[in-house]
């Protein structure tokens, strides 16, 4: 075997021995002993064109496949059941394709429509009322002379309304994305978006409450 051949032989058996004892790259394994196996059967340099065939194709298909499903997996376990939609999506539709462009077209397409899924689920208008709640309540329920009182509920007003068009503003976005999407206080218990708020339950049923209140949702 001449040198340059024993190079590449040494080449793409490195690449095949890293994936060789690890459980989250099986398919990339299989696919890396593919290429070596047609690489190694060769007397010659030229005679590898004709064996590789797909294979590099095959092979980006079976990479994708691997670390998909570790991104699909982690997500699963950590309850982050948006974020999974993602790869379990794409995790499905993979064997279908074997040419590289045609897959990452595929890829990039899940991953745009992953990312409007995450934004539609997205209770970061509660939390960042968190704050102005707080305020609304203390200028109406505090206790202040008489003479300060109109004040008081003036301010509450006044935060009420950037509430309001706070809210409208961002419901306005996304339904460029989702026509019908509103938002939904009460997300806020599931797991992905509850262990985010260091509040207790209680605290937390009070201010949804106040919210709702504030912006008439039913």
């Amino acid at each position: 075997m001449p040198d340059y051949l024993k190079d590449y032989v040494d080449y793409y058996r490195v690449r095949m021995n890293r994936y060789e004892h690890d459980p989250d790259y099986k398919n990339s394994y299989q696919s890396e002993k593919a290429i070596y196996e047609a690489i190694a059967g060769c007397n010659e340099l030229k005679q590898f064109r004709e064996r590789l065939g797909n294979l590099n194709g095959l092979n980006a298909v079976a990479l994708s496949r691997d670390e998909y499903k570790i991104r699909y997996n982690h997500y699963r376990d950590i309850k982050e059941t948006i974020r999974a939609k993602g790869p379990e999506r794409i995790l499905a539709r993979a064997d279908q394709y074997n040419e590289v462009f045609n897959l990452m077209t595929m890829i990039g397409e899940e991953e745009n429509k992953n990312m409007i899924e995450i934004s539609m689920d997205d209770v970061s208008l509660l939390r960042n009322a968190w704050f102005l709640i707080d305020q609304i309540e203390i200028y109406e329920t505090a206790e202040v002379p008489s003479n300060y009182k109109m004040q008081r509920q003036q301010y509450a007003n006044e935060l009420k309304a950037n509430l309001k068009e706070s809210y409208d503003n961002h419901t306005s976005e996304m339904r460029k994305w989702q026509p019908d999407w509103t938002f939904n206080p009460e997300l806020v218990w599931e797991e992905r978006h509850r262990r985010l708020f260091p509040y207790s339950d209680e605290h937390i049923h009070e201010k949804i409450n106040q919210y709702k209140s504030i912006l008439n949702l039913k």
